[in-house]
Formats: C-alpha cells, sequence, structure tokens
C-alpha cells in the first residue's frame, strides 16, 4: 500500500527501514500492491458513468425533519433512492439495522432527467448518513450517487465506544481509546498532542496532498461524536487537501500496542472515483510489517476500482525467507455484501479490527473474521501504532474526479480503540534514523526542558554530529542539577562519571533552560537541538575514563540567529588541548552540523558545533556564553568521545 513506497514517480526513503523502490522492484508491485490501476477493466465497468448531479440539499449540508433531495440525471431515465436505518423496535436482535428504500415507487425521470423525492431524516440515525440515488436507462446505463448528509435530528443508535471489548479482545486491557467526544489533538508533527497529522518518517501518499492542521474544518473537525476527515478542492488548496492522523509523532513517540494487541476503528466514508480510506498499522524493525485493516477504494465505472468490498493486505517490507527469496504478504477481499449486515463500506458505519499475536494475525469485519495467517516475525517483537486517513487518489495511480460533488468528499470516524496482554514501556523508539557512526566510545549529555518531553533523547535514538553519532545520551533536566554514573554510548553505566551544571543567579534563573526553535533538524538531533541552557552556564564532568578524547560542544538558539562563545578548563590545565576558547556565529544552517573553529571573538565563524580537540583530563569545565550578538544561544548537549 503506503507503506514507504510511491512507485513509479515517486519513491520515498525512510532512512534505512524502507529502502526506496524503483526500477529494480517495479516488475513486484503487481504482487505488493495488487489494488492498485495496472490497466485493469472490472466486468461491466463500462455500463457505469457519471449522470445524477444533486441540485438540493447542499452537499454535505446539516438536515432534520422532511428533506426534499432534487437531481439531474441527464440520459437516465427511472432512479430509487435508498438509506441505512437503524433496526426496527421489534427487531432488536438485529444489530446491524437494514436499507430502507425511500423510494418504493420508484421516480420515473423527465425528459431531462430531472428527478426528486422526499424523506423524513427523523426516522433515520442521527449524525453522518448517505443517501444513495441510483439512476438507469433502457441502454443499459446507470450510475450512483452518494449524498453525504449530517441529521442533526433522528435516532441516536449505534455511537460512540461500547460498553464491551470486542470478543478478540476480551482477555486484554484497554490501552488507549477515542470517542472524539471532545476537542480534537492534532498538530503538523505529533508533538504535544495525540495525533500527527503526517506520516512518520515521511512519504505521505495522497493525490490531494495531507494537509497541515489549517483549522475551520481543514481537514479535520469534531461534529457530535465523531471526528470529520474532510477532503477538498478550493481557492486555498488549489491541488485539492486530505487528511491522515498517526498515532505516534515525528519522533515516534506516543501510542504503540505490541503482541498480543488488538486495534479497531469505526467508520463510514463516500465512495466516489478517487476516494481511498484507510485504517492500518506499522511495526517497525529490521524491515516493517504492515497491516491494511481496511483499504477502501471507491469509484465506479470504466477505469475506476468498482470494487465490490474492500481489501485488507499484510506486508512484510524488506525482510526475506530463510532460502533469501523476498517474503511475501498476505491479502483478501472482504465479501461484506455477504456478511452481517450485507451492506458496503459506504452504505453505513462499520468497524474494522485486527488482532495481532504471536502466532496468529486476524483481520475481523463488524466482529466476523475475514483474513486469519501466521504473525509476522517483527509483529512478534516490535509494537504496532496506528494509522487512520482518507486519501484521494495517489500513488494507487486510480484517477480522481470529484467534479459533481463539488470536489469534496468526508470520512466520518467514530471511535477507535487499543487493547493489549501488557503496554508498551513509554521509553519505546523504534532504532530508526541515521545509524550510530561513533567507531569508539563516548558519553552523551543532553539539556533537557522539564516537563517537555520533545527534548528528551531516548535510549535508543541516535543524535549527534554524522561523524561521531551515538545513542544512548544522558538527559540533563532542567537549568541546574547533578547526575551521576553516567551512561556511556553502548548503554554501559560509568559509575565514576558525574556531571554537575548551573546558571548564573541561582534557582530565580530557570528560564534560561528553554525550548530551542527547530533550525531544521529531524528526528534524534531535534530532540538534541530542541533544548538549550541560554545565555551563560557552567557544566563540570569528572571521572572521564578515557585517556585521550575530544569535546564536542553543541549550540542552539530560540527564534533568533546570534553568536556566543564556549571555553574549556581543566583543574589539570595540561592535560587539555591548546584551544581554551571557541567562537562562533549560530544561524540557519539547513538542519546540519557545522562546526566552528572560530577562536576570535571579532571573526566569528558560522556553526551549531565547537570541538575541543586532545584532551585527557580527568575533570573539565566548560563555560558558555551566548549573547556576543544577535539573538540569545546556549548550549543543547555535550559528548565526550573517546580517541581511537
Amino acid at each position: 500500500m503506503r507503506s514507504y513506497i510511491a512507485i513509479a514517480a515517486v519513491c520515498v526513503m525512510f532512512s534505512s527501514v524502507i529502502p526506496a523502490r524503483c526500477e529494480e522492484q517495479a516488475e513486484d508491485q503487481n504482487r505488493d500492491y495488487t489494488e492498485f490501476n495496472y490497466g485493469q477493466v472490472a466486468e461491466g465497468s463500462e455500463d457505469w458513468v457519471q449522470a445524477i448531479r444533486v441540485t438540493q440539499p447542499e452537499l454535505r449540508s446539516d438536515v432534520s425533519g422532511i428533506v426534499t433531495v432534487t437531481f439531474n440525471a441527464e440520459s437516465m431515465t427511472e432512479a430509487t433512492a435508498f438509506c441505512w436505518q437503524q433496526s426496527a423496535a421489534s427487531n432488536a436482535d438485529n444489530r446491524w439495522g437494514r436499507d430502507v428504500n425511500l423510494t418504493p415507487d420508484g421516480i420515473v425521470l423527465d425528459k431531462r432527467g430531472n428527478g426528486w423525492f422526499k424523506f423524513n431524516a427523523e426516522e433515520f440515525p442521527n449524525g453522518p448518513m448517505t443517501v444513495r440515488i441510483y439512476a438507469r436507462n433502457e441502454a443499459g446505463r446507470k450510475d450512483i450517487f452518494e449524498l453525504q448528509l449530517f441529521n442533526t435530528g433522528g435516532v441516536v443508535w449505534e455511537q460512540g465506544i461500547p460498553d464491551n471489548a470486542p470478543p478478540a479482545a476480551s482477555s486484554m486491557q484497554l490501552v488507549f481509546e477515542d470517542d472524539f467526544d471532545r476537542t480534537l489533538s492534532i498538530s503538523n508533527d505529533g508533538r504535544d498532542t495525540t495525533y500527527a497529522s503526517h506520516k512518520p518518517g515521511g512519504g505521505d501518499f495522497s493525490g490531494w496532498q495531507f494537509s497541515d492542521v489549517l483549522g475551520e474544518g481543514k481537514p479535520f473537525s469534531r461534529k457530535g461524536t465523531w471526528l470529520r476527515i474532510a477532503a477538498r478542492k478550493d481557492e486555498e488548496s488549489p491541488k485539492g487537501r486530505s487528511g491522515i492522523i498517526a498515532s505516534v509523532d515525528m519522533d515516534f513517540d506516543g501510542i504503540w500496542a505490541k503482541a498480543p494487541c488488538y486495534f479497531e476503528c469505526r467508520f463510514t466514508a463516500q465512495s466516489a472515483i478517487g476516494t481511498w480510506p484507510a485504517f492500518w498499522t506499522l511495526a517497525l524493525g529490521d524491515g516493517s510489517d504492515e497491516l491494511d485493516i481496511v483499504e477502501a477504494y471507491g469509484g465506479k465505472g470504466k477505469g475506476n476500482p468498482n470494487h465490490p468490498g474492500y481489501s485488507i493486505v499484510s506486508h512484510f517490507w524488506n525482510q526475506k525467507n530463510p532460502d533469501g527469496s523476498k517474503k511475501k504478504g498476505y491479502s483478501t477481499r472482504a465479501d461484506i455484501m455477504n456478511l452481517g449486515g450485507k451492506s458496503y463500506w459506504s452504505t453505513t458505519f462499520h468497524t474494522y479490527g485486527v488482532y495481532v499475536g504471536l502466532e496468529e494475525t486476524v483481520y475481523y469485519f463488524d466482529d466476523i473474521e475475514v483474513l486469519r495467517h501466521p504473525s509476522g516475525e517483527i509483529s512478534k517483537t516490535s509494537p504496532h501504532f496506528f494509522l487512520i486517513n482518507l486519501a484521494i487518489g495517489g500513488i494507487s495511480g486510480w484517477p480522481i474526479d470529484l467534479e459533481r460533488y463539488e470536489n469534496g468528499s468526508d470520512m466520518w470516524i467514530d471511535y477507535v480503540r487499543v487493547f493489549a496482554e501488557e503496554p508498551v514501556d513509554p521509553d519505546y523508539t523504534p532504532a530508526l534514523g541515521p545509524k550510530p557512526q561513533l567507531a569508539s566510545a563516548g558519553v552523551g549529555l543532553n539539556f533537557q526542558v522539564k516537563d517537555d518531553r520533545t527534548t528528551r533523547l531516548k535510549a535508543g535514538v541516535t543524535a549527534g554530529h554524522d561523524a561521531v553519532s551515538q545513542r544512548n545520551w544522558n538527559n540533563l533536566i532542567g537549568h541546574a542539577g547533578e547526575v551521576a554514573s553516567l551512561n556511556d554510548s553502548n548503554g554501559e553505566s560509568v559509575p565514576e562519571m558525574k556531571a554537575v551544571w548551573k546558571v548564573p543567579g541561582g534557582n530565580d534563573q530557570a528560564w534560561r533552560s528553554r525550548k530551542a526553535r527547530e533550525w531544521g533538524f529531524q528526528h534524534g538531533n531535534l530532540a538534541l537541538q530542541s533544548g538549550f541552557i541560554q545565555l551563560g552556564g557552567t557544566l563540570d564532568i569528572s571521572g572521564i575514563p578515557y585517556q585521550n578524547y575530544d569535546l564536542y560542544v553543541y549550540v542552539g538558539a530560540g527564534d533568533n540567529a546570534g553568536g556566543g562563545s564556549v571555553t574549556l578548563t581543566s583543574p589539570q590545565p595540561g592535560e587539555v588541548g591548546p584551544v581554551k576558547t571557541y567562537y562562533y556565529n549560530h544561524g540557519w544552517l539547513e538542519g546540519k552540523f557545522h562546526i566552528s573553529d572560530a577562536t576570535d571573538a571579532a571573526r566569528l565563524k558560522d556553526g551549531n558545533v565547537v570541538v575541543f580537540k586532545g584532551n585527557s583530563a580527568n575533570s573539565v569545565q566548560l563555560d558558555w556564553s551566548g549573547d556576543l550578538n544577535g539573538g540569545w544561544t546556549g548550549v543543547t548537549g555535550v559528548q565526550v568521545v573517546e580517541r581511537p
């Protein structure tokens, strides 16, 4: 599907985990993406045309009471209309509901193809509803128009999170749920919110691009107890926009679940040319497992999907069998018109789930099993996070034509919830991003802002200058403190090593520990550069175990560029390098580390790192000043790097 791959014109690289798939793997795309567009023609698709245009009510508008629908279906002669209705009170055992013909006597269209009908919205479920208008003619041509509306009246039915866990998760504990009945928590990068509005790691795959959070329902809004993802092409987004939410942020912090676990989501969306709603999960390791719980492909007619149900796919990206052959996934088409209430994915709300076990993975449609297969190796050992999206066209290759829907379509999400036998360690981070390049050993110290997790470096995250990047950084929290028994780059304790830091002026200077601007950094380097002690400070490091080492000092800034200095001294003055003070001018360096070797305050060099080379002292002291010119700067972190 859309893992980290865009076939043909677009190839997405996600670090070393999911390599780009270009010419050498294009021949495999039919096996990996069985539902994508390769020019296949569905039998009978040529009979479907786009003839219906609704003139009343306004598309995607609020309705209640008696609703009059007027439409035109040029070249058609007759029509009917249907809408899904809650179960009758006399048939309480039927939890599915039923399809109601709104026009039991049919509609005879006039010579111009005009028709109309009425229905009472109070007799149908409250909230998002889809009225399906079918038209046909004597030549065998036919059309369907899915009229999305929001019923402000009606019957409250099957809304919100059920009281009980799904049968497949009955023995598990609830680790996350969202009923979307409160203020939405979505941001562009997902930091400090529940969801990110882009796919972590990059590689958004929708033809109408997944949008930043623009506000005013663009593309996300809450209405009643539903999340709406609104796909639109308008003056503000002439190339179209749509939305995705991911349960982890761009640092991969967030909601994870490990096997045995269960994910489920209840939603509905419109089937129209180009719509591609989905609910899926990813587990990241040496390769990745992608579980496409539901991929729904909208649109009828020649050159369109004409899908009879929806697609389920398990991908095992960049994984091989013991004989070296490519590990193939599993897939099926869910025959939903013969399951449960026998209704299409766009007709009404349905619940889609997956059980990820240590032995088997099982997919469910409205709690009915639809696919079972052996679990992937990564799924057995690595947690999953989830994503929900309304893609419009994109890497699937299917066309987009929403003109008759005024270039708009909505996905309505009722709830999402996650179960697991055991919670995931809150410090879990997949081993992604650049691999550590430190050839020897080192100890990294990261200045973290108190109560700000975005400035914290987790043990498995790589950060630092390209030449010496490492994992297992130590976090020094706040403007002053002391940490003993530090960890080295291998995660081993160095019990004799100690860090003590402070700022001038004492405790009333806590504001000096603050959040920095991003300055273009990503992944671990973003966390390293996100927190700094500005203006001035002192760091004493004792018990350094290396006989010969370099000292890397990383500097950052708030919103404004500026200059500063860093000075290295030691109680053993003959055991530090010849240069005692370096100067720098911090500014925009495209999210990369640049070393400044300036030793003259009058001749500052652009840089965000200074390096004191050739030290052997057991104890050193660093002092810095961040107000030489421009904005206030300061130190974000320090790295003691053993020289080979």
